[in-house]
């Protein structure tokens, strides 16, 4: 099934801890980078959600992806790397990322993603990203 009911793709839920006195350096390097991929997500995104809880200073990103492959490619460019590793540097701990499959899909994004530190994402001196 397709439109409102995502029942046939994977979804992730990210959480950026961003260091307390540094959502606007956060929000000024991550918004740009959403901004200027908006053709790419309208092609290749189910939904996206991107805001905040109850605590001010952790990111939520809620992202559904009709193509993984389109995905592992933005992945992989250098502006995608260094922007996301600046944002690393900006939290006060790793940003972890918690899967689901599709309730009309296998289990196979659990192997791909394996629990543990992510190695599709970048990583700095003092950060990286963990799937949960």
């Amino acid at each position: 099934m397709t439109g409102i009911i995502v029942t046939q793709s994977n979804i992730f839920i990210s959480r950026y801890p961003i260091k307390p006195g540094k959502r606007d350096a956060f929000l000024a390097i991550f918004n740009p980078l959403w901004q200027n991929a908006t053709a790419f997500m309208q092609e290749n995104a189910n939904f996206v959600f991107y805001g905040f809880g109850r605590d001010p200073n952790v990111m939520v990103a809620i992202e559904s992806y009709k193509n993984e492959e389109a995905v592992n490619a933005i992945r992989k460019t250098d502006a995608f790397k260094q922007l996301v590793s600046q944002m690393l540097d900006l939290c006060s701990g790793p940003m972890t990322m918690e899967l689901f499959n599709g309730l009309e899909m296998g289990p196979d994004i659990f192997d791909v993603y394996a629990q543990g530190k992510s190695t599709v994402h970048p990583q700095t001196a003092t950060n990286y990203a963990e799937f949960l």
